[in-house]
């Protein structure tokens, strides 16, 4: 312990290091007054695939960064200088060889009297399997709630159907028959049964993902909502349903909880499923501005009553009501999609006109 405390600057920032690196992350400093690095720890070269004493100011890892990450990494840099709050960026480089990886930075203003006030601090690490892994997630989890609905709606069908034979049933037969009233009534239960739980699975599968913390993060809206609309036109057939997507073909990036906003997404699809009747159509469409992102759900389906609209986003809402098929709701689907969306500093509306169709519209902010 004497040795430590005795000579601290060198053996406490040696022992940090090694710390770091074990854990893969790389530290630096960076003088903003004359916008070089003071320092940057020895395992920047594995991490970044160029020396430390070859980077002389940021410009020159700026090229390194992947083209569609400059203006976001940029961003983030004017927001810590103007707030001097904590910021954390995930990015891509692209290496000599061409091979990406994803970086993690996190940094601060040092605030300390031994440090001035323009110099910052931080790490920064390799997250490409993190991120591969978060990908394939993603990609399954959509495809998860995709087929959840669809399976809900091609069996709210059947269920109802035989319900209606049920009630036919009832009619031929003869009063003094109990015992085959009671087993007409005991089949009629377990379709309702059958048809409550699915709708229950599917309901608590967005309530629950619901409550967690937002975890924002860059994402390619277009290429998400693009895996999740080829989802359902895979299975057009099996709710004679028809579904098309308009987008860009180059990324439209935005700064938000990826799962959540999928899920508020395909969360509003499976509404115009169920409100859209046999070969309807549903188009999805994803639209770049110059400040935000603009992006649509319409259906050309039974539209919503006028009475209704004032309070589709009400939590157990007045403008509850069944799907075409019976499938039930709990009222509270579209006012956890509204949250979502408010989170992430977004707007939703919509508009809607009955036997006509609806259409809602997401405007979300680039950060």
């Amino acid at each position: 312990m004497a040795l430590f405390m005795e000579d601290n600057n060198t053996f406490g920032s040696n022992f940090m290091e090694q710390v770091a690196q074990q854990f893969g992350q790389v530290y630096f400093s960076y003088d903003t007054s004359s916008s070089v690095f003071t320092h940057i720890a020895p395992a920047f070269e594995q991490l970044w695939g160029i020396k430390p004493a070859d980077v002389t100011n940021p410009v020159a890892l700026l090229s390194y960064v992947h083209e569609d990450d400059r203006e976001f990494l940029s961003h983030q840099y004017q927001k810590l200088k103007i707030t001097r709050e904590q910021v954390q960026a995930e990015f891509r480089i692209v290496q000599a060889d061409q091979r990406i990886k994803w970086i993690r930075l996190s940094a601060c203003y040092l605030r300390s009297e031994e440090c001035p006030q323009h110099l910052i601090g931080g790490y920064a690490e390799n997250i490409t399997e993190e991120k591969e892994y978060a990908h394939n997630l993603l990609k399954y989890n959509n495809k998860k709630n995709s087929t959840l609905e669809i399976l809900s709606h091609d069996l709210a069908a059947p269920f109802a159907n035989i319900q209606s034979a049920i009630h036919a049933l009832e009619e031929q037969i003869k009063p003094e028959d109990p015992d085959t009233r009671k087993l007409i009534e005991f089949i009629r239960q377990d379709a309702i049964k059958g048809s409550d739980m699915i709708r229950d699975f599917v309901d608590n599968e967005f309530l629950e993902s619901s409550q967690v913390v937002l975890h924002k993060e860059q994402m390619d809206v277009a290429n998400s909502i693009s895996i999740m609309m080829d989802n359902y036109k895979e299975r057009e057939k099996l709710i004679d349903k028809h579904f098309s997507l308009i987008s860009p073909e180059k990324p439209v990036y935005l700064y938000v909880d990826t799962m959540k906003f999928m899920q508020c997404m395909n969360n509003l699809v499976s509404n115009a499923i169920k409100f859209t009747h046999d070969n309807g159509r549903i188009t999805v469409s994803v639209e770049e501005k110059e400040d935000h992102v603009l992006l649509t759900v319409a259906d050309n389906g039974i539209g919503i009553p006028p009475k209704m609209q004032p309070y589709l986003f009400d939590r157990f809402t007045k403008a509850r009501r069944e799907g075409l098929r019976g499938e039930k709701t709990t009222g509270l689907g579209m006012s956890i999609i509204h949250t979502i969306i408010d989170l992430h500093g977004g707007k939703i509306n919509f508009k809607s006109q009955e036997n006509a169709g609806t259409t809602f519209y997401i405007l979300m902010p680039k950060e």
